[in-house]
């Protein structure tokens, strides 16, 4: 049976209404844990390294109980070249800005500086930000500020108020009042943006952190639009290079904690590269915010994103077509690691790609350049990445392969492709070919 445009926008308004990020929740106050508490893993199993992120967390909370620290950090954040203006916490506690902060936060151990620099080092490279846009756009400084830290997605939020009372967060809601997150890197504080071609916005006259923006996009084979913009991003008569563009893509989960800010989305291009192991599946492309090819540059920072950004330029294309005649993956990726370089459990992902397969006949994308580049649905079905061996399984979140519409059974007028995460459908995308 079809799935008409009006039953799936009715299935998209109920997961719009299940996620709105920016409604309060209560807060439950708990007892005030030591600094030495002690947080459990999975099966119980003592953590250090969750027990080093609680205690940092709730000195933190604690150093802000004074409002020119908090200004001090407001100021300082807002001066981060980064679109969330990030901070690298231990690199930001050991320089000159950081300091008044770092000696708070000892004096509220009872202790000394290196004794909070010994403890911060027990936990991996974190980062320390206002992750909710609405509330960094707001907040000028003032009291009633939460610190909130987790160390792995699956967990639950530790957080603390000013007074160092540990209080309940939900994981899936953010809180009302204003709240820091201190959790894993994900940035490459390597790679800032470039003052010149950015400003700051919605930062209420220089009062708030805000949020940092491109002036404009530098590349001219692509257009890019937030969540306000209609329509698929036709590019206003720009000459466009031949080749895979996405133009369009509705996320329903993207599947990044609000504590963790903006999701990395990217988009990898996976299909097999040996011609005698044509389902040994390899990365072929990635689009992204850090991709390695410039024309593959897009910013997804929400559910919605319109545009057009290159996923295969027609000389990979065509290289590709003359070896293999099964398609290839069009893979939506939520990347926790380093950008577009996936660490994954592979069995994982071949068995997620078998289910959807399972469900849709088919699970990939083919191009037929000698049929006026026309996209048709592919059953390629990729067993394992070339050096999967060697890779870690990290927090890489899949987030679903592009898949015909009318292959799944679904029919939406205004695109080309749902996207499918094993059996669920987690949303839909434009993929057109121009030539």
């Amino acid at each position: 049976m079809k799935h008409t445009h009006g039953g799936g926008a009715l299935v998209l308004a109920l997961f719009a209404a299940l996620s709105g990020c920016s409604d309060s929740v209560e807060r439950t106050i708990a007892p005030s844990p030591s600094p030495d508490i002690v947080a459990s893993a999975s099966g119980g199993q003592q953590s250090q390294e969750r027990a080093a992120l609680t205690t940092i967390a709730r000195l933190v909370a604690i150093s802000l109980n004074n409002e020119p620290a908090r200004q001090q950090l407001k100021r300082d954040m807002r001066a981060a070249p980064f679109r969330e203006h990030k901070l690298e916490l231990s690199p930001y506690l050991r320089s000159r800005e950081g300091q008044s902060l770092l000696a708070r936060m000892a004096v509220a151990n009872t202790s000394d500086e290196s004794a909070v620099l010994a403890t911060l080092a027990v936990v991996r490279p974190l980062e320390f930000y206002m992750p909710v846009p609405a509330q960094r756009e707001k907040w000028t400084g003032k009291a009633d500020v939460l610190v909130a830290s987790q160390l792995e997605e699956s967990t639950a939020l530790v957080a603390f108020d000013e007074s160092g009372t540990q209080v309940s967060v939900d994981v899936k809601v953010a809180p009302s009042q204003p709240t820091l997150s201190i959790v894993p890197i994900e940035t490459r504080f390597d790679q800032p943006m470039d003052p010149k071609k950015s400003r700051n916005q919605r930062d209420q006259n220089g009062e708030a952190i805000g949020t940092l923006e491109p002036f404009a996009l530098t590349q001219s084979n692509y257009i890019a639009c937030d969540a306000t913009c209609g329509g698929g991003g036709s590019g206003g008569g720009t000459t466009i290079a031949p080749g895979l563009y996405l133009e369009f893509s509705r996320l329903i989960d993207e599947k990044e904690p609000w504590v963790r800010g903006d999701p990395e989305i990217e988009v990898h291009i996976q299909g097999p590269y040996l011609g005698n192991a044509p389902t040994y599946a390899d990365d072929l492309s990635c689009s992204g915010e850090r991709p390695y090819d410039s024309r593959k540059y897009f910013d997804q920072n929400g559910n919605f994103w319109s545009g057009r950004v290159l996923l295969f330029a027609e000389d990979e294309v065509v290289a590709f077509t003359q070896k293999f005649g099964n398609g290839f993956h069009v893979m939506f990726w939520e990347d926790d690691n380093q950008p577009c370089t996936l660490k994954l459990d592979t069995n994982s992902l071949t068995s997620l790609l078998q289910s959807t397969a399972q469900a849709t006949s088919t699970v990939a994308i083919k191009v037929l350049p000698q049929a006026n580049w026309v996209i048709v649905a592919a059953a390629f079905l990729g067993s394992f990445f070339s050096n999967a061996g060697a890779w870690l399984t990290t927090n890489d979140d899949f987030l679903g392969v592009a898949v015909d519409q009318a292959s799944a059974g679904y029919y939406y007028p205004d695109n080309t492709h749902v996207i499918m995460d094993g059996r669920t459908f987690n949303g839909r995308a434009t993929i057109v070919y121009h030539h």
